[in-house]
């Protein structure tokens, strides 16, 4: 600790060495190290009970762990989509400074694994047992991890599998790649179901719902449960050493599938869907339109619209039903946590790789940096050094979960670091974070959160520029309109410059980049609803 010149880290740290009955000179912190609770949830945007983003959200264990330490309302990712996300949050660095844009893109920044080293291998090096289940990683973290020998993440593993049984497989899912985000629903893929139907070649196969019987899953289990019940398993073991567990949950990843009594909490019938507004793109630059049309050839919006008329709907009901889902297997973990002789001394971090969108501006994954794509929760419980139940609504970023983590059980503070340490937000939540939050969608597109503002600066030089109190939907741009010339060009100042440039692999970035010149040259190519 004596490299740790913080005096609130020292008497938070005293604070939580109490509450476990520990002495707080100095020697006894280095000795008595908190444990970790480390939580990812995929693709959980705002649709919590805290932050409101939905009105008929039913998130009880989720709004329970809320009242024990700090939420935060306005944590974005770097990146918007899975393996980069990821990669940013285990690593703390910009995908800028990774060159990782993409879920295939690779990290071109190769040397750098030799010095930073991810999250889970950097408190394996501290002394730690390290433990982990479900989907907390991703593709660049699995490739680092197997190229450089100082990366190993965890002791223990947990294998990311599912054994489909026979009733599942007949369940169309036109032979999705990912097994362990199986099941699809009852009736098989929508998409793939229109495509039988009509002879089309639709793609997008996994963006369906609908309910699951349990008598087709193995055990009558979702990949979720069972892991938790592997992670519950951990936490009735002894350790003779502290000990971090790192739990991912699937859901609310597409496909989304629960099993049907988590539909039933939400009735079709009953379903507000988001608002779509007529002439939203009017003042949208051509680039954003293109990134706004998604990562498939034919955008989802437009196909989405051939489906079904209700069909919409039946995507949000099913998200619903997946928050919810997630949420009752975060209420067993926590029983267990609560339950287990390591309660009173866990550091408990909840945190998404990023939002979701559910037709906002007519999109239908993620992959923008528009609100409902890179907003996703991030919630702390530090024993002895969080208060109960506040809400944090300052800017802050996934890149910040490494160095506050760190800090809090007294390690050296990496080198090289893109984020930073928040924990004097966890106790003061009228501090500030120090610089503006930065989320990027492939190589040259970045947006700059700050305050009321989120500016956007496309790759080809155009802009957007929102005021999040008045404007959370971002429905209105006024980058053109001059009264707001010095706001932009303050926000403008903290952009960050790529050192990498687009490979082969980082195929959304050629894919937008097509778009902008296919519909430059031919206007009526564009899709209607983006004219």
């Amino acid at each position: 600790m004596n490299n740790i010149s913080n005096t609130l880290l020292l008497g938070a740290s005293a604070l939580l060495l109490q509450s476990c009955g520990g002495a707080v000179e100095k020697k006894e912190i280095k000795k008595n190290k908190p444990n970790v609770l480390f939580i990812s949830v995929d693709d959980l945007n705002d649709w919590t009970g805290m932050s409101k983003g939905h009105p008929d959200v039913k998130t009880p264990n989720l709004d329970r762990l809320a009242k024990r330490g700090v939420y935060f309302t306005n944590a974005h990712a770097a990146v918007a989509v899975c393996t980069p996300s990821r990669l940013s949050v285990l690593s703390s660095l910009d995908p800028t400074t990774t060159g990782c844009y993409t879920n295939k893109s690779g990290t071109p920044n190769q040397k750098i694994w030799n010095d930073v080293t991810l999250l889970p291998a950097y408190f394996r090096q501290n002394g730690y047992r390290t433990m982990g289940c479900g989907k907390i990683e991703g593709h660049a973290c699995w490739a680092i991890e197997d190229d450089f020998e100082n990366q190993k993440l965890w002791d223990e593993r947990r294998p990311r599998s599912y054994a489909l049984t026979e009733k599942l497989l007949k369940i169309d899912g036109n032979g999705y790649g990912a097994p362990d985000f199986y099941p699809f629903p009852m009736g098989g893929s929508g998409i793939a179901n229109y495509n039988k139907a009509h002879g089309t070649k639709l793609p997008g196969y996994s963006l369906c719902a609908g309910p699951i019987d349990r008598e087709y899953l193995p055990e009558g289990k979702m990949p979720d449960e069972i892991n938790v019940e592997w992670a519950i398993e951990r936490m009735q073991e002894n350790y003779k050493k502290p000990f971090m567990l790192g739990v991912g949950f699937l859901r609310p990843h597409v496909p989304y599938t629960a099993p049907r009594e988590f539909f039933n909490m939400y009735p079709l019938d009953k379903i507000e869907i988001p608002e779509t507004i007529k002439n939203e793109f009017e003042d949208i630059p051509m680039y954003g339109k293109a990134i706004a049309a998604g990562i498939l050839h034919t955008s989802e919006e437009t196909i989405i619209n051939k489906i079904s008329n209700t069909y919409r709907k039946e995507l949000v009901q099913g998200y619903l039903a997946s928050i919810s889902f997630m949420d009752a297997q975060l209420g067993r973990l926590l029983d267990a946590l609560d339950n287990s002789k390591y309660a009173n001394n866990t550091i408990i971090v909840l945190w998404s790789d990023h939002g979701q969108c559910l037709g906002e501006k007519r999109n239908w994954r993620k992959s923008n940096i528009w609100n409902e794509a890179t907003l996703a929760p991030m919630l702390w419980v530090v024993p002895g050094v969080t208060p109960n139940g506040k809400v944090n609504h300052n800017a802050v970023s996934l890149l910040d979960v490494y160095p506050t983590l760190t800090e809090l059980c007294g390690f050296d503070r990496n080198e090289q670091q893109d984020g930073e340490s928040i924990l004097s937000l966890l106790t003061n939540i009228d501090t500030k974070r120090k610089n503006p939050v930065i989320s990027t969608w492939t190589y040259g597109s970045h947006s700059v959160r700050r305050d009321q503002w989120r500016y956007i600066r496309y790759n080809d030089g155009t802009e957007e520029l929102y005021d999040e109190v008045k404007d959370f939907g971002e429905h209105v741009n006024l980058a053109k309109d001059p009264q707001y010339k010095e706001v932009i060009t303050e926000l403008k100042k903290h952009l960050p410059k790529d050192k990498y440039e687009p490979t082969e692999k980082n195929k959304e970035f050629h894919m937008i980049n097509d778009r902008v010149k296919r519909w430059t040259n031919d206007p009526k190519s564009m899709p209607e609803y983006l004219r």
